[in-house]
């Protein structure tokens, strides 16, 4: 009767430990999932209000370790003049915060701005492509979003 009892414990203990495993996954793939649709809501953003009146120069994504990412909107009097990147509170559009179980590892940018029409991106600090890691908090597990130069979001 030990021995079944003691078996049953092992058993128990280890399904709680994978459950609880499960979850941090899932919430890693949720929040990369929540970056990936920043980044594509402000890329869509930029070419679907191209061209009125008082419409931003351009829309973009700024990150903020650990856990806060803001699309944008580049505001500028003259748009050949814009600073492309995020400017303060003024400039946001929305604003997210990673879940507190994962944060930003190693932010390669700080800015990703899309301008229309075509829509050309600027990355700052400037590079071909940009690699932005989450990672569970004291944990191994990571996710990657990898946007370039030419706008194409791969994870």
């Amino acid at each position: 009767m030990l021995v079944i009892l003691g078996i049953l414990t092992v058993i128990s203990g280890t399904l709680i430990a994978n459950i609880h495993i499960g979850e941090r996954q899932i919430v890693l793939f949720r929040e990369q999932a929540k970056v990936v649709s920043a980044l594509s809501k402000a890329k869509s953003s930029s070419v679907s209000i191209f061209g009125g009146a008082g419409v931003p120069c351009g829309f973009g994504v700024h990150f903020e370790a650990p856990r806060t990412f803001i699309i944008f909107k580049d505001l500028a009097v003259n748009c050949q003049t814009a600073d492309r990147k995020y400017s303060g509170e003024t400039e946001i559009y929305e604003s997210f915060q990673l879940d507190s179980g994962v944060a930003f590892d190693n932010l390669s940018l700080s800015d990703i701005v899309f301008i229309p029409p075509n829509p050309l991106v600027i990355i700052t600090p400037s590079q071909d492509q940009a690699t932005i890691i989450i990672k569970i908090v004291g944990g191994e597990s990571s996710a990657t979003v990898k946007i370039n130069s030419g706008g194409q979001i791969s994870t």
